[in-house]
């Protein structure tokens, strides 16, 4: 898709490390599949969890193939030597495939399935360490990287295997995510109070996933999380590197405390490519035709139903003059949505650990998980600004220009739970839809409560320009697609498709439906060239 972006940015998006240390990287290269001689990270295998192949075999940042959005991090001083890392772009980068077409579309939420991808990589270790000449075979490779080791080889992979197992344990969840979700905030959360903290009563099943949304104009948006509760680009994306695998320090000393393998630099870069990044066009040429008239009547209905809310055109000045994309927070009572990320990360209590200052009369009484969480990534910021002197007028770039008059970051929503109703530029590529992926097309989603589908399948790319969707019923997917797909089941907990009914107790005709659809087709947000 053509979204303003060179095929160089493209790449660098797809694979500049940002501090995200999963597994060290000669073990990844070296690991393979279980029952196989097949290399586990191959995009031939990772295609199965839903990760896409990258546009060249090999190229500089990504010499060995990864698949896109898995990095090569460097750790200075590491024995294992530099590590394997995920970056934004595993989670959101797109495929739409229509006829013989496959596309690629920047920025939007990826079809991947996490958790059954972790526990393919415990599959994997387990398999390493069971299966007759597999080891033999991974040290010869890891011996061949050159990386220095204190301790011998099987007996660090064992003690690296055990440390996944228990990773992998305490993120269970009864139900599964599936593709396209993750509950982002829970893994976070889990990370830092209970894996950083050693608190291990701060740990808590991630039982509420979201949909990853889409990156386009985020850099330009008031709130950008479905709850919108971090209201700048550094503190929202040094949570995130912390919740996949960034490493940190905070039961340390005073001077070590907040240490991190966070690479700010990096993710400063990052914002500001994708601060260029376009929505993606309808294709007309490749999608089918809009019908003008159509889209006209759906014009008016969106202008009368929906405009109030997804202002996808409208700027604001807030109070340090600074020019933001409008952002509507909805309350959960008025929204009608599945209330249970709110409730999930509204209502967590954690122990504070060293950080007693948070809590009542200094003691250790709990206190609340997201002001745990903002404590430690802003003790993780002011600590990267201290070591590597970054001087005041460039760390206003860090938090894009979001400070008050006072010089203090922008809060998140903090006027009760609410879901965000954002512009919806580029939304046709965004399937499955509503904050939860509960509802599989555009049509679905504007029709009743009762029309909707209680049950269908989810990791087919193969689009319907029509309901805009992926297909979703079983006996419209091809033997290959149904093989791995997963069956979405709106009756269980964090799963309900109600909600989002506009006008409110009347609902949309099937025409309506129609107009409305084709007129979301030509919504191509403001630009760059309206961004400041």
């Amino acid at each position: 898709m053509p979204q303003g972006w060179s095929n160089d940015l493209k790449e660098a998006f797809y694979f500049t490390p940002q501090g995200s240390h999963l597994v060290p990287y000669a073990w990844a290269i070296a690991l393979e599949v279980p029952g196989s001689r097949q290399p586990f990270f191959a995009p031939a295998h990772m295609r199965k969890f839903g990760y896409l192949p990258p546009p060249a075999p090999s190229s500089e940042l990504n010499p060995d193939g990864l698949p896109i959005g898995f990095t090569r991090e460097p750790a200075p001083g590491s024995p294992e030597g530099d590590w394997l890392g995920m970056n934004c772009a595993a989670c959101h980068t797109g495929e739409v495939v229509f006829g013989d077409v496959r596309i690629r579309v920047d920025g939007a939420p990826a079809l991947a399935d996490f958790q059954r991808f972790m526990d393919g990589l415990v599959a994997a270790y387990n398999a390493l360490l069971s299966e007759p000449g597999k080891f033999d075979r991974f040290a010869q490779q890891v011996e061949a990287a050159g990386t220095a080791r204190p301790v011998p080889l099987r007996e660090e992979v064992e003690s690296y295997a055990a440390g996944l197992r228990q990773l992998v344990a305490s993120n269970w969840t009864a139900e599964p995510y599936g593709f396209g979700r993750l509950d982002a905030f829970g893994h976070i959360l889990n990370a830092v109070a209970g894996g950083a903290l050693a608190e291990p009563e701060n740990y808590r099943s991630p039982d509420a996933p979201v949909s990853y949304p889409f990156l386009w104009t985020t850099p330009q948006q008031r709130y950008v999380q479905w709850n919108g509760v971090v209201g700048n680009p550094i503190g929202r994306n040094t949570g995130q590197v912390l919740g996949v695998f960034g490493k940190m320090e905070l039961r340390a000393s005073e001077s070590d405390r907040f240490r991190t393998t966070v690479l700010a630099e990096r993710l400063l870069e990052i914002e500001q490519w994708v601060a260029v990044l376009e929505a993606p066009p309808w294709d007309e040429g490749l999608l089918g035709e809009i019908d003008p008239d159509l889209a006209a009547r759906g014009a008016e209905l969106y202008a009368e139903h929906c405009q109030a809310c997804h202002r996808d055109q409208a700027y604001a000045y807030d109070e340090t003059d600074h020019r933001l994309l409008e952002v509507t927070m909805v309350g959960k009572e008025e929204i009608g949505t599945d209330p249970t990320m709110l409730e999930s990360f509204d209502g967590r209590r954690v122990l504070p650990g060293p950080f007693t200052e948070l809590a009542a009369n200094g003691n250790a009484d709990r206190v609340r998980a997201d002001a745990l969480l903002s404590h430690v990534v802003g003790g993780v910021v002011r600590k990267d600004f201290v070591d590597r002197q970054i001087p005041r007028e460039e760390q206003v770039l860090y938090f894009g220009g979001r400070l008050t008059a006072e010089g203090k970051p922008f809060d998140g929503w903090t006027k009760g739970p609410s879901y965000k109703a954002g512009p919806l530029a580029g939304v046709w590529a965004t399937a499955p839809f509503l904050h939860n992926g509960s509802v599989p097309t555009l049509y679905d989603l504007l029709s009743p409560e009762d029309e909707r589908p209680t049950t269908f399948w989810v990791g087919s790319t193969t689009f319907d320009p029509i309901a805009v969707g992926f297909l979703s019923a079983h006996d419209d997917l091809t033997n290959a697609e149904r093989a791995r797909l997963f069956h979405f089941d709106t009756r269980r907990p964090g799963n309900a498709n109600t909600g989002h009914i506009y006008p409110k107790n009347a609902g949309l005709s099937h025409d309506q439906r129609l107009a409305l659809i084709e007129y979301v087709k030509t919504l191509r947000g403001p630009g760059p060239a309206a961004q400041e």
